[in-house]
C-alpha cells in the first residue's frame, strides 16, 4: 500500500507547485527552503521570549516578530509594512463586525440575567458531571452553522456564568465548547474549509457530514469533558496554575460592579428615583437570543437547497445569512426582546441601551489590536515564502494517504496558524491523488480536517482570542487550549483511521 501510494505520489504531483503566488517545491528542499524554515521558528522563538520573558504586550511582540521575519527572511523592505498591513486589513475584515455585534449580544445577555440563568439551568439539570458533556453538546449546534470565533463569543456569557455556578476556572469550563465548536468548524460542511477540501477531493457531502459526526464525537469527547476532567484534578493539586474563580472575568462575562448585589443595593437606595429593577430573562429567551444568528447563518448556508438559486427568496436568504448581517440582526432583536430586562433601576429605555452598547466595546478594544497584530504576522509569513517552504518538506513524507493528509494540514497548520489554511492547501495539493489512493474521500477530508487543528500556538488568531475572552497569558493558553486544540486533532486521526478500518 505504501508503495502503491508513494508512486501514485509522484505520477500524480509535480515537481513544483504555486500557492499564494509563490513556488511550493515537491521533490526536495533547497538550501534557501531551509533557511525560511529556521525563519519561521526562530519567529515563534523570538515571540516566546519577547510575551513570556521580555513581559511584552503580545501585541507588540507579535509586531516586532512579524516585521523581523520580513527583514530577516530577505523580503524587500518595502514590501515588510505592505504584507503586515495587508495581514492586518485580511484579519479585520473577517472578524471585527461579528466581534463587535458579539460584544453587545453578550453585554444584553449578561445584564439582563439571561446567561446566568442559562447556566444555572445546564448546572441544576446536568449537575458538575454532566455540565461539560451539555456545553459540548451545545458547541457541536452552535458551532455548525458558524465560525468558532462567532460561537464562542455567543455562548461565552453561559460560560462565565456556569463557571460561576460551577467554582470552576471559566477556561475549564469551556474547553468542551471550544472542542465542540473545532472539530465541527474542521470536518463539517458548509463550513468554508471543510467544504473546500469536499470539493477538491470530490467527496459526497452527505457522507462527509455523518462521517464527520461519527469521528468528530468521540474525538470532542476526548478533547472536551475527558481532558477536562484531567486538568480539573490537576487545578485542584495546584490552583496556582490558573487564575482564582471570579479573580478575572473573562470578556462578556458581568463585571466585579454588575456581580455584586451590595453595589446594587446601595445604588437603588442612593437613588430615589431609581425605577424597580425588573425581572431577569429566563433561559428560554437566553437560548433564542444565542440560536437566531446561528439560525439566520445556516439558512443562508442552505439557501440554494431551499429556493431556486437567483431567486428574491435566495438572494434575501444568502444577504441575511452573511455572518455581519446575522449577527446584527440578532443584536437588533436582542435589544428588543432583553432590553426590558437589564438589572439595573437607572437610565432605563433607549439612552440605557445606547451606554450599554458602548460600554460593550470597552472590554475588547485590546483583543482587537493583539488580532489585528496576529493577522500582521500571518501576512508576512505568507508573503515571505516560509509556509510555502515548510509545505514543500512536506511532501516529501512517504506514508499512507490518511496520515499523509493529517500531517500536511498538520504542517501548514504550525506554520501558518489558520486551520482554515491549512485545510484550503493540504486539500489542494493532494487533490490530484484522491482517486488513486484506494482511500473513500471523504475520509480524506475527515484526516485534512483533524490535522488543521493540531498545537494552535502564537501565530494562530484563536489561540489570541482564547487568551483575550478568558484573561490567560500565554502559559496558561499553551497549557489548556493548546494542549486541547492538539488532543482533538490526534484523536481525529485515530478515530478516522479506526473507521477506514472498520469500512475496508
Amino acid at each position: 500500500m505504501l508503495a502503491v501510494l508513494t508512486r501514485s505520489l509522484a505520477d500524480s504531483l509535480p515537481c513544483s507547485l504555486v500557492w499564494n503566488n509563490l513556488s511550493v517545491p515537491v521533490a526536495s528542499a533547497s538550501p534557501h527552503d531551509l533557511f525560511l524554515l529556521a525563519c519561521a521558528a526562530g519567529t515563534v522563538l523570538l515571540l516566546l521570549i519577547l510575551i513570556a520573558r521580555v513581559r511584552l504586550h503580545p501585541s507588540l511582540a507579535l509586531a516586532v516578530a512579524g516585521l523581523t521575519l520580513g527583514v530577516v527572511s530577505g523580503m524587500p523592505l518595502r514590501q515588510v509594512p505592505l504584507s503586515f498591513a495587508a495581514g492586518v486589513g485580511n484579519m479585520m475584515g473577517h472578524i471585527a463586525i461579528v466581534l463587535g455585534m458579539g460584544a453587545i449580544l453578550g453585554k444584553l445577555l449578561s445584564a439582563s440575567g439571561g446567561a446566568t440563568a442559562l447556566g444555572e439551568f445546564l448546572f441544576e439539570r446536568c449537575g458538575p458531571i454532566g455540565l461539560p458533556w451539555a456545553l459540548m453538546g451545545m458547541g457541536i449546534v452552535v458551532g455548525m452553522p458558524v465560525f468558532l470565533e462567532v460561537g464562542l463569543v455567543l455562548l461565552m456569557p453561559v460560560i462565565a456564568a456556569a463557571a460561576r455556578r460551577s467554582g470552576r476556572p471559566p477556561i475549564l469550563v469551556g474547553i468542551p465548547v471550544l472542542a465542540g465548536l473545532s472539530i465541527v468548524h474542521a470536518t463539517l460542511p458548509p463550513h468554508p474549509a471543510a467544504m473546500l477540501a469536499a470539493t477538491a477531493y470530490h467527496a459526497d457531502l452527505g457522507k462527509t457530514i455523518v462521517w464527520g459526526l461519527i469521528v468528530g464525537l468521540p474525538a470532542a469527547a476526548v478533547a472536551g469533558p475527558i481532558l477536562t476532567w484531567f486538568l480539573l484534578r490537576q487545578w485542584k493539586k495546584h490552583k496556582h496554575w490558573l487564575p482564582a474563580v471570579g479573580e478575572r472575568a473573562p470578556l462578556f462575562g458581568p463585571s466585579a460592579r454588575e456581580d455584586s448585589a451590595a453595589l446594587a443595593a446601595e445604588e437603588a437606595i442612593a437613588d430615589r428615583a431609581a425605577s424597580p429593577v425588573p425581572t431577569p430573562v429566563g433561559p428560554i429567551r437566553a437560548v433564542i437570543a444565542i440560536l437566531m444568528p446561528v439560525a439566520l447563518i445556516c439558512l443562508g448556508s442552505w439557501a440554494d437547497a431551499l429556493t431556486a438559486p437567483g431567486s428574491t427568496p435566495n438572494l434575501i436568504l444568502h444577504f441575511v445569512g452573511s455572518a455581519d448581517i446575522a449577527m446584527l440582526l440578532a443584536v437588533l432583536v436582542a435589544m428588543i426582546m432583553l432590553g426590558g430586562h437589564i438589572q439595573t433601576g437607572r437610565h432605563h429605555g433607549t439612552e440605557m441601551l445606547r451606554k450599554l452598547t458602548a460600554d460593550s466595546f470597552e472590554p475588547i478594544a485590546g483583543v482587537f489590536v493583539i488580532l489585528a497584530a496576529a493577522g500582521g504576522l500571518s501576512g508576512v509569513l505568507r508573503d515571505s515564502g516560509a509556509a510555502q517552504a515548510t509545505v514543500g518538506l512536506a511532501l516529501g513524507a512517504h506514508m499512507p494517504a490518511l496520515v499523509l493528509a493529517w500531517t500536511l494540514a498538520a504542517v501548514v497548520r504550525i506554520s501558518m496558524g489558520s486551520a482554515t489554511v491549512a485545510m484550503a492547501v493540504a486539500s489542494g495539493i493532494l487533490a490530484p491523488i484522491a482517486g488513486h489512493s484506494g482511500v473513500q474521500p471523504e475520509l480524506l477530508v475527515m484526516a485534512t480536517g483533524c490535522g488543521s487543528l493540531i498545537l494552535s500556538h502564537v501565530n494562530d488568531s484563536g489561540f489570541w482570542i482564547v487568551s483575550s475572552f478568558f484573561k490567560l497569558d500565554m502559559k496558561q493558553t499553551l497549557s489548556t487550549w493548546t494542549v486541547m486544540e492538539t488532543v482533538l486533532s490526534v484523536a481525529g486521526l485515530g478515530t478516522t483511521l479506526l473507521l477506514a478500518a472498520v469500512m475496508h
